[in-house]
């Protein structure tokens, strides 16, 4: 993947809307650069635009890392797991431990239930748990949505469930399916997005480890002070998820390398940081599922019952 295709990605997982016009002008560039490598990913689906609805909207205020410890056939086993609800992502990865899961569940009882789940499962020898206390970054997840279930009409819900299929939809289509004027579909999905309701992003199709450099991810133990830890990690251009939580790791976060020199690089510098006192690390070896579209029933529910 060359620099401006990189570049491109880049841009457009932080707003998955930006014209090819504005990623040329951006990277100093042309559109007809732009669009020759960029359109033939969006058609066939190994880059795709979507909407992500926050989970506290959702009414899923419990979020939690799982690492897994296991033997036998690993993908068959995530094939299992991924049929449990909650389950928004899982990934193979190397060392020790051969999965890292996300879920997102309504309660502390249903992430319980969960959990043994897994463990009960053919092959699973340890689930280590991190419950997270707050997202500091991620293509999806901002601050605390600014709007309540109540606030949200059902044009509100439907805009928001047509960019989850598709998040690059022009205005006139939305307007088109939803019975309101362009102006007025321009209006809703900027206010969805800046009261942090939902996030448009890029996502690449990730089955392999090098679809779009090295995946990393890393689980940071602190003695002290997380001020350095989080100044150091959040200048990392290609940081992907970084998470203060509870459990096995007071921090989680995924980067993506072009290299290992760089991987190696970043490593030392966190493992001589003040304030950290351990640095575990993997690979993200294959995506077994990656999953951010929701159904919004639940929120429906919740505006129904006020």
């Amino acid at each position: 993947m060359d620099e401006i295709t990189e570049g491109a990605i880049a841009l457009l997982r932080r707003d998955g809307r930006t014209s090819f016009s504005d990623l040329a002008r951006q990277l100093g560039t042309t559109r007809a650069n732009i669009t020759r490598r960029i359109a033939p990913m969006l058609d066939d689906g190994s880059l795709r635009v979507i909407a992500a609805v926050h989970p506290r909207l959702l009414g899923l205020d419990v979020l939690a890392h799982l690492m897994v410890r296991a033997e036998g056939d690993i993908k068959a086993l995530a094939q299992r797991i991924a049929q449990i609800e909650a389950t928004v992502f899982i990934s193979e990865i190397t060392g020790p431990m051969q999965l890292v899961i996300e879920l997102h569940t309504t309660s502390l009882s249903e992430l319980q239930t969960a959990v043994r789940a897994v463990r009960a499962m053919p092959g699973v020898h340890e689930v280590a748990v991190m419950l997270y206390e707050r997202m500091l970054r991620s293509f999806f997840l901002g601050e605390e949505p600014r709007l309540i279930p109540h606030s949200l009409d059902e044009v509100d819900l439907q805009i928001m469930e047509l960019l989850q299929d598709d998040g690059r939809l022009g205005y006139a289509e939305l307007s088109e399916q939803v019975g309101l004027s362009i102006s007025g579909c321009r209006i809703r999905v900027t206010r969805l997005i800046e009261a942090g309701a939902m996030q448009i992003g890029a996502v690449v199709r990730r089955e392999k480890a090098d679809a779009e450099g090295l995946a990393f991810g890393f689980g940071i133990v602190l003695d002290g002070d997380d001020a350095d830890a989080l100044e150091l990690l959040l200048a990392e251009p290609a940081l992907e998820f970084l998470a203060r939580g509870v459990g096995r790791y007071d921090m989680v976060a995924t980067i993506t390398f072009p290299g290992l020199a760089e991987f190696t690089d970043l490593l030392g510098r966190l493992r001589t940081t003040a304030g950290i006192r351990q640095v575990d690390q993997w690979m993200h070896a294959r995506i077994h599922q990656e999953r951010y579209q929701n159904s919004l029933n639940r929120i429906r529910a919740a505006r129904d019952a006020g």
